[in-house]
């Protein structure tokens, strides 16, 4: 089995979050504040930049690593 790489780790953990603290992918953009289609390709294609994760677990007030943790 092929192991997923960071950044699409990093994708699918950004689209539990928005599950579960937002009741839509756009109700996030809106808060963030980001382009909902910037939400969209980082939940569907992930998240290659450092940076944004950093500021996303930030945002989250969740460890950093926690955006490189399969489920």
């Amino acid at each position: 089995m092929m192991e997923k790489s960071f950044s699409l780790v990093a994708g699918e953990r950004l689209r539990q979050l928005i599950k579960e603290y937002y009741s839509s992918q756009e109700e996030f953009a809106l808060d963030y504040p980001m382009d909902l289609r910037t939400v969209s390709r980082y939940v569907n294609n992930g998240i290659t930049r450092i940076d944004t994760i950093q500021e996303l677990a930030e945002f989250f007030k969740v460890p950093f690593i926690t955006f490189f943790e399969s489920t």
